[in-house]
């Protein structure tokens, strides 16, 4: 007996989404060897326009944009990727009042 420990990606259909009323969209729909685990399961939800239902997930993007989603929905299933960390954006400036009141003097030559 064969148990699969990875879902693999038994088949993908590709739909235009026009009759909905997005421009240039396409609905790609990726099914499963077998229903998603529940690890499995959050991960596939951390990916963005993704929805899963049973054993297919379903995804929209644009047309030019369908192979880098297999591939990154086979690395996600792989266990292989992680999603990217927030990063808090830092301003460059002075950081203490004494540091806005007083200019530095010019080093000595």
């Amino acid at each position: 007996m064969l148990i699969s420990l990875v879902p693999r990606i038994t088949g993908m259909k590709t739909e235009n989404a026009w009759g909905r009323g997005s421009r240039g969209m396409v609905r790609c729909t990726a099914r499963l060897s077998r229903p998603l685990r529940t690890p499995e399961l959050h991960r596939i939800e951390g990916l963005a326009e993704t929805t899963v239902c049973a054993n297919e997930i379903i995804h929209e993007c644009r047309p030019e944009e369908v192979e880098d989603w297999h591939s990154l929905l086979s690395d996600v299933l792989r266990g292989e990727w992680v999603a990217p960390a927030h990063r808090v954006a830092q301003v460059a400036g002075p950081k203490t009042r004494r540091d806005r009141k007083r200019p530095r003097p010019d080093p000595a030559a």
